[in-house]
């Protein structure tokens, strides 16, 4: 499928994707798409009835507010039979086939606007996040740059998903991060322990998943019937002070060295963008003898991963124009998929809310530069990673990471465009 508006072969927002955002401009604040370098006004498009058929029922209950709300949380609390009735609605207005939108002139200049016009928000209401390890790959490469390098898997790694409750109030789509302080144990020899501004700075490459449907009380999910709860997919950083973490981790593991930052990417890529790209699970050679139990497992054959290339590169302090490629992986190789995360979260009995954010963990593959962070890259800061003419253990002040990531190749691929974030020094904070 081709668009009438001009979208160059290396962007991640043909009209094969079609994601959902909220933007701002002049005063105002709507839910709009994404298409090459504009963004699409869906208020208006509401407004002029020309997503009447796809909404159905939805737009007369809602009194067509569905995108003139400040956030995506009406949109995505939708059936997703509805939610994907809409993206390929407005994949037929901005197709060459369809002159509804390309011909009504006043409709188009209103409703069609530059990216560089507008202001992106965080898109959903998050009332909770959830952070994930689902990479084999990653569990073993933090494991083993922190104890050393014999450290095995977890020994429930194959069993359960493994999570903590991550920070809600701190998920942001800034593109700077200040330095955090906290109480630090030292990556060196001694392992100083004190009190002052974190000198182990991380990024965390993951996928984040939005949530559709709440569930109602009393009920439980199986991986089956979770995949229609899902909204959809953004870019994630969870940002680490590994100095901070490493004191925070025994018995109960991160807060501090995790709650001050976490970032993503302002445009979510529905399932139904990404269903082209659906894939079986690899499953890493430690976990061939130990299979989900009963009540998470999928059925043989299920393509439950996506075929997504990543990669971070990194821009220097002293040098932020040039871009450094310092890792790639590929999503595949994760061992739990998302339809399995919703499913062991909702089996305790709790419930699941629209906007609910879940992270997939680090993306790491096996393989030399195939890690999703500076703690595996770098081994604990033992190996600093060569970039350019400079080595880095950790993230300097003034170092930019950009994360990018597609699905399928130029020109008819999905992508989520750049993640990016720069780190500010740290701040002298207020006492009150």
């Amino acid at each position: 499928m081709s668009s009438w508006l001009h979208v160059s072969d290396d962007s991640d927002f043909s009209v094969n994707n079609i994601p959902f955002g909220v933007v701002s401009c002049q005063q105002r604040r709507f839910c709009a798409t994404r298409i090459g370098d504009y963004v699409v006004d869906l208020s208006l498009l509401e407004a002029e009835g020309l997503l009447d058929d796809a909404l159905g029922s939805e737009a007369g209950r809602s009194g067509r507010r569905i995108f003139a709300n400040p956030t995506l949380d009406t949109f995505a609390s939708l059936p997703v039979e509805t939610r994907d009735a809409v993206r390929s609605s407005i994949q037929s207005l901005l197709s060459t086939a369809s002159a509804a939108l390309r011909d009504n002139s006043e409709l188009r200049q209103n409703a069609i606007l530059p990216i560089s016009s507008v202001t992106v928000h965080v898109p959903l209401t998050i009332p909770d996040f959830v952070d994930y390890s689902i990479f084999p790959a990653h569990a073993l490469g933090a494991g083993r740059a922190i104890f050393g390098p014999d450290t095995p898997l977890p020994p429930l790694f194959g069993r359960l998903p493994m999570g903590y409750n991550g920070r809600a109030g701190t998920v942001s789509v800034d593109e700077a991060i200040t330095r955090p302080q906290g109480q630090i144990r030292a990556f060196s020899p001694g392992r100083e322990v004190s009190i002052g501004e974190s000198k182990a700075l991380d990024w965390e490459f993951e996928i984040g998943a939005f949530v559709a449907k709440p569930t109602a009380p009393g009920s439980v999910l199986s991986p089956s019937s979770a995949e229609s709860h899902i909204f959809g997919y953004v870019l994630l950083n969870d940002w680490s002070a590994r100095d901070i973490q490493s004191l925070e981790m025994v018995p109960l593991g991160p807060f501090n060295g995790k709650s001050f930052a976490t970032t993503i990417s302002p445009w979510v890529v529905l399932p139904s963008a990404l269903a082209p790209f659906k894939v079986e699970k690899e499953t890493a050679p430690e976990l061939e003898l130990a299979p989900a139990p009963e009540y998470l497992a999928e059925p043989a054959g299920a393509k439950t991963a996506f075929e997504i290339d990543c990669a971070t590169s990194l821009h220097l302090a002293s040098d932020p124009a040039t871009p450094h490629l310092v890792s790639t992986a590929n999503f595949r190789a994760a061992h739990w998929s998302f339809p399995q995360l919703l499913a062991y979260q909702t089996f305790s009995g709790a419930r699941l809310q629209t906007g609910d954010l879940l992270g997939s963990g680090t993306i790491s593959n096996d393989g030399p530069r195939r890690q999703g962070c500076l703690l595996e890259l770098a081994k604990g800061g033992k190996e600093p990673l060569e970039v350019g003419r400079e080595r880095r253990a950790w993230l300097e002040d003034g170092d930019e990471v950009v994360f990018s990531a597609r699905a399928g190749p130029e020109g008819s691929g999905v992508g989520f465009g750049e993640l990016r974030g720069k780190v500010m020094p740290a701040k002298n904070l207020t006492l009150v």
